[in-house]
Protein backbone atom coordinates (compact mmCIF):
# COMPACT_ATOMS: atom_id res chain seq x y z
CA UNK A 1 0.00 0.00 0.00
CA UNK A 2 1.27 3.47 -0.90
CA UNK A 3 2.94 5.47 1.86
CA UNK A 4 1.59 9.03 1.62
CA UNK A 5 2.83 12.25 3.22
CA UNK A 6 0.91 14.09 5.95
CA UNK A 7 1.50 16.88 8.42
CA UNK A 8 0.38 16.42 12.01
CA UNK A 9 -0.72 19.72 13.51
CA UNK A 10 -1.19 19.98 17.26
CA UNK A 11 -3.56 22.51 18.78
CA UNK A 12 -2.27 24.66 21.67
CA UNK A 13 -4.40 22.67 24.13
CA UNK A 14 -2.68 19.39 23.21
CA UNK A 15 -1.40 17.54 26.33
CA UNK A 16 0.16 14.23 27.40
CA UNK A 17 2.06 13.44 24.22
CA UNK A 18 3.75 10.26 25.49
CA UNK A 19 0.43 8.62 26.39
CA UNK A 20 -1.10 9.63 23.06
CA UNK A 21 1.83 8.07 21.19
CA UNK A 22 1.74 4.86 23.22
CA UNK A 23 -1.99 4.49 22.55
CA UNK A 24 -1.34 5.11 18.86
CA UNK A 25 1.37 2.44 18.70
CA UNK A 26 -1.10 -0.16 19.96
CA UNK A 27 -3.02 0.32 16.69
CA UNK A 28 -0.56 1.18 13.90
CA UNK A 29 1.78 -1.25 12.16
CA UNK A 30 3.89 0.89 9.79
CA UNK A 31 4.73 4.59 9.64
CA UNK A 32 7.53 7.13 9.43
CA UNK A 33 7.62 10.29 11.53
CA UNK A 34 9.83 13.34 10.97
CA UNK A 35 10.25 15.96 13.68
CA UNK A 36 11.69 18.96 11.87
CA UNK A 37 13.06 22.32 12.96
CA UNK A 38 13.19 24.99 10.26
CA UNK A 39 12.57 28.73 10.09
CA UNK A 40 12.23 28.94 13.88
CA UNK A 41 9.36 26.47 13.99
CA UNK A 42 8.87 22.77 14.69
CA UNK A 43 6.77 20.67 12.34
CA UNK A 44 5.77 17.03 12.51
CA UNK A 45 5.50 15.18 9.23
CA UNK A 46 4.11 11.66 8.95
CA UNK A 47 4.41 9.16 6.14
CA UNK A 48 2.05 6.20 6.24
CA UNK A 49 -0.67 4.35 4.31
CA UNK A 50 -4.39 5.08 4.33
CA UNK A 51 -5.27 2.55 7.04
CA UNK A 52 -2.66 3.72 9.52
CA UNK A 53 -3.43 7.36 8.67
CA UNK A 54 -6.91 6.83 10.12
CA UNK A 55 -5.33 6.03 13.48
CA UNK A 56 -3.16 9.16 13.35
CA UNK A 57 -6.31 11.13 12.60
CA UNK A 58 -7.74 9.89 15.89
CA UNK A 59 -5.18 11.75 18.02
CA UNK A 60 -7.08 14.14 20.27
CA UNK A 61 -6.55 17.90 19.89
CA UNK A 62 -4.63 17.41 16.65
CA UNK A 63 -5.30 17.47 12.92
CA UNK A 64 -3.72 15.29 10.22
CA UNK A 65 -3.44 17.04 6.86
CA UNK A 66 -2.57 15.34 3.58
CA UNK A 67 0.37 16.91 1.73
CA UNK A 68 0.11 17.23 -2.02
CA UNK A 69 3.88 17.31 -2.52
CA UNK A 70 6.81 15.17 -1.43
CA UNK A 71 9.08 17.01 1.03
CA UNK A 72 12.83 17.13 0.40
CA UNK A 73 14.64 16.38 3.65
CA UNK A 74 18.34 16.55 2.79
CA UNK A 75 20.97 17.53 5.36
CA UNK A 76 24.71 18.06 5.19
CA UNK A 77 25.30 15.79 8.19
CA UNK A 78 23.33 12.71 9.18
CA UNK A 79 23.70 10.00 11.80
CA UNK A 80 21.91 6.67 11.89
CA UNK A 81 21.55 4.67 15.08
CA UNK A 82 21.68 1.08 16.27
CA UNK A 83 21.17 -0.48 19.68
CA UNK A 84 24.07 -0.35 22.13
CA UNK A 85 22.81 -3.50 23.88
CA UNK A 86 21.31 -6.75 22.58
CA UNK A 87 17.92 -6.25 20.93
CA UNK A 88 16.29 -8.52 23.51
CA UNK A 89 16.98 -5.91 26.19
CA UNK A 90 14.99 -2.68 26.59
CA UNK A 91 16.71 0.69 26.38
CA UNK A 92 13.97 2.21 28.57
CA UNK A 93 11.45 0.45 30.82
CA UNK A 94 8.69 3.02 30.88
CA UNK A 95 7.48 5.75 28.59
CA UNK A 96 9.41 8.91 29.32
CA UNK A 97 8.46 12.40 28.14
CA UNK A 98 10.36 13.25 24.97
CA UNK A 99 12.81 16.13 25.35
CA UNK A 100 13.28 16.52 21.60
CA UNK A 101 10.83 19.45 21.39
CA UNK A 102 12.40 21.51 24.18
CA UNK A 103 15.81 20.62 22.74
CA UNK A 104 14.77 22.10 19.37
CA UNK A 105 13.64 25.30 21.08
CA UNK A 106 16.95 25.55 22.91
CA UNK A 107 18.96 24.91 19.74
CA UNK A 108 17.13 27.75 18.02
CA UNK A 109 17.83 30.08 20.94
CA UNK A 110 21.56 29.22 20.81
CA UNK A 111 21.65 29.77 17.05
CA UNK A 112 19.99 33.17 17.38
CA UNK A 113 22.31 34.25 20.21
CA UNK A 114 25.33 33.34 18.05
CA UNK A 115 23.99 35.47 15.21
CA UNK A 116 23.55 32.41 12.98
CA UNK A 117 19.77 32.47 12.97
CA UNK A 118 17.55 29.47 13.60
CA UNK A 119 18.86 25.95 13.13
CA UNK A 120 17.75 23.37 10.60
CA UNK A 121 17.66 19.82 11.91
CA UNK A 122 15.52 16.68 12.06
CA UNK A 123 14.76 13.48 13.90
CA UNK A 124 13.57 10.82 11.44
CA UNK A 125 12.08 7.48 12.43
CA UNK A 126 10.63 4.66 10.33
CA UNK A 127 8.93 1.81 12.20
CA UNK A 128 7.29 -1.40 11.02
CA UNK A 129 5.59 -3.95 13.27
CA UNK A 130 7.21 -7.38 13.54
CA UNK A 131 6.68 -9.76 16.44
CA UNK A 132 10.05 -10.65 17.97
CA UNK A 133 8.76 -12.62 20.96
CA UNK A 134 10.27 -15.88 19.66
CA UNK A 135 13.75 -14.44 19.08
CA UNK A 136 13.72 -12.79 22.52
CA UNK A 137 12.63 -16.07 24.13
CA UNK A 138 15.58 -17.82 22.43
CA UNK A 139 17.94 -15.25 23.92
CA UNK A 140 16.40 -15.82 27.37
CA UNK A 141 16.81 -19.59 27.04
CA UNK A 142 20.48 -19.21 26.13
CA UNK A 143 21.05 -16.97 29.12
CA UNK A 144 19.31 -19.46 31.38
CA UNK A 145 21.49 -22.26 30.02
CA UNK A 146 18.66 -24.35 28.53
CA UNK A 147 19.82 -27.13 26.21
CA UNK A 148 18.24 -27.38 22.79
CA UNK A 149 19.55 -30.55 21.19
CA UNK A 150 17.41 -33.69 21.23
CA UNK A 151 20.22 -35.75 22.77
CA UNK A 152 20.68 -33.42 25.69
CA UNK A 153 16.93 -33.13 26.19
CA UNK A 154 16.58 -36.95 26.37
CA UNK A 155 19.53 -37.14 28.70
CA UNK A 156 17.86 -34.76 31.12
CA UNK A 157 14.81 -37.03 31.29
CA UNK A 158 16.88 -39.86 32.72
CA UNK A 159 19.18 -37.85 34.95
CA UNK A 160 17.45 -37.31 38.24
CA UNK A 161 20.34 -35.58 40.00
CA UNK A 162 21.12 -33.07 37.25
CA UNK A 163 22.59 -29.94 38.77
CA UNK A 164 20.43 -26.86 38.24
CA UNK A 165 22.39 -23.90 36.96
CA UNK A 166 21.98 -20.83 39.12
CA UNK A 167 21.97 -17.44 37.46
CA UNK A 168 24.05 -14.55 38.74
CA UNK A 169 22.06 -11.56 40.03
CA UNK A 170 23.10 -9.56 36.96
CA UNK A 171 22.03 -12.26 34.50
CA UNK A 172 18.77 -12.79 36.37
CA UNK A 173 18.07 -9.06 36.15
CA UNK A 174 18.76 -9.04 32.40
CA UNK A 175 16.51 -12.05 31.87
CA UNK A 176 13.66 -10.34 33.72
CA UNK A 177 14.06 -7.24 31.57
CA UNK A 178 13.99 -9.37 28.41
CA UNK A 179 10.85 -11.19 29.62
CA UNK A 180 9.16 -7.84 30.09
CA UNK A 181 10.12 -6.71 26.56
CA UNK A 182 9.03 -10.05 25.08
CA UNK A 183 5.42 -9.43 26.18
CA UNK A 184 5.19 -6.06 24.39
CA UNK A 185 4.54 -5.09 20.77
CA UNK A 186 7.71 -4.85 18.67
CA UNK A 187 8.80 -2.64 15.80
CA UNK A 188 11.77 -2.86 13.43
CA UNK A 189 12.91 0.74 13.55
CA UNK A 190 15.29 2.95 11.57
CA UNK A 191 16.41 6.04 13.52
CA UNK A 192 18.37 8.99 12.15
CA UNK A 193 19.27 12.60 12.93
CA UNK A 194 20.16 15.30 10.44
CA UNK A 195 21.60 18.80 10.75
CA UNK A 196 23.79 21.34 9.00
CA UNK A 197 26.56 21.47 11.63
CA UNK A 198 28.22 19.10 14.09
CA UNK A 199 27.31 21.04 17.24
CA UNK A 200 23.60 20.91 16.44
CA UNK A 201 23.84 17.20 15.67
CA UNK A 202 25.68 16.50 18.94
CA UNK A 203 23.12 18.39 21.00
CA UNK A 204 20.22 16.74 19.20
CA UNK A 205 21.72 13.34 19.97
CA UNK A 206 21.30 14.14 23.65
CA UNK A 207 17.55 13.73 23.21
CA UNK A 208 17.97 10.02 22.41
CA UNK A 209 18.16 7.25 25.04
CA UNK A 210 21.67 6.14 26.03
CA UNK A 211 20.93 2.65 24.69
CA UNK A 212 21.28 3.94 21.11
CA UNK A 213 24.62 4.55 19.42
CA UNK A 214 25.50 6.00 16.00
CA UNK A 215 27.04 3.68 13.42
CA UNK A 216 29.12 4.28 10.31
CA UNK A 217 27.52 4.47 6.87
CA UNK A 218 27.68 1.17 5.04
CA UNK A 219 28.66 1.16 1.36
CA UNK A 220 25.27 0.15 -0.02
CA UNK A 221 23.37 2.88 1.81
CA UNK A 222 26.02 5.59 1.73
CA UNK A 223 24.56 7.44 -1.24
CA UNK A 224 21.17 7.71 0.44
CA UNK A 225 22.17 8.75 3.95
CA UNK A 226 21.71 12.48 3.39
CA UNK A 227 18.15 12.12 2.05
CA UNK A 228 16.02 11.34 5.10
CA UNK A 229 12.77 11.68 3.16
CA UNK A 230 13.60 8.34 1.48
CA UNK A 231 14.21 6.42 4.70
CA UNK A 232 11.19 4.21 3.94
CA UNK A 233 12.52 3.13 0.53
CA UNK A 234 16.04 2.47 1.84
CA UNK A 235 15.07 0.82 5.13
CA UNK A 236 16.01 -2.62 3.83
CA UNK A 237 19.72 -1.66 3.59
CA UNK A 238 19.81 0.20 6.91
CA UNK A 239 20.40 -1.28 10.34
CA UNK A 240 17.25 -1.71 12.43
CA UNK A 241 16.64 -1.29 16.13
CA UNK A 242 14.17 -3.80 17.55
CA UNK A 243 12.12 -1.63 19.88
CA UNK A 244 9.02 -2.27 21.93
CA UNK A 245 6.12 0.15 21.75
CA UNK A 246 7.23 1.59 25.10
CA UNK A 247 10.77 2.22 23.84
CA UNK A 248 9.58 3.68 20.54
CA UNK A 249 7.06 5.96 22.26
CA UNK A 250 9.86 7.36 24.41
CA UNK A 251 11.75 8.44 21.30
CA UNK A 252 8.96 9.83 19.11
CA UNK A 253 6.47 10.88 21.79
CA UNK A 254 4.44 13.98 21.03
CA UNK A 255 4.98 17.09 23.19
CA UNK A 256 3.92 17.13 26.82
CA UNK A 257 2.46 20.63 26.40
CA UNK A 258 2.10 22.13 22.92
CA UNK A 259 1.16 25.58 24.24
CA UNK A 260 4.74 26.44 25.25
CA UNK A 261 6.35 25.44 21.92
CA UNK A 262 6.67 27.12 18.54
CA UNK A 263 4.73 24.56 16.52
CA UNK A 264 3.17 24.89 13.09
CA UNK A 265 -0.59 25.01 13.66
CA UNK A 266 -2.08 27.33 11.02
CA UNK A 267 0.20 27.84 8.01
CA UNK A 268 1.33 25.21 5.54
CA UNK A 269 4.75 25.35 3.90
CA UNK A 270 6.89 23.00 1.87
CA UNK A 271 10.21 21.62 3.07
CA UNK A 272 12.49 22.22 0.13
CA UNK A 273 15.88 23.72 -0.34
CA UNK A 274 14.42 26.29 -2.70
CA UNK A 275 11.68 28.86 -2.24
CA UNK A 276 9.26 28.50 0.65
CA UNK A 277 5.84 28.23 -0.97
CA UNK A 278 2.52 28.77 0.73
CA UNK A 279 0.71 25.56 -0.17
CA UNK A 280 -2.68 27.25 0.04
CA UNK A 281 -1.80 29.19 -3.11
CA UNK A 282 -0.96 26.11 -5.18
Amino acid sequence: MEMKWYELRLYPNFKDGEEEMLNLLYRVDEFAIFIIRKNGMTRILVRTDDINAMHFSGIQNARLERLEWNPSLRYSLTRYYKMRVHSALPIVEKVRPSIIYTMLEELDNIGNSDGKGGVECILACYAKYKDEAYSISRWIMRKEGHEHSLVKALKSLFTSNERVRRLSPLTESLVEKARWKMRLKHFHTVLALGAEDVRTLDMLEGALPYGLVAYSNNKRAGDHFSDLSSVVEHARVLKKCILSDVELASIVALPKDASILRLATTDRRTFTTGLVVDADTL
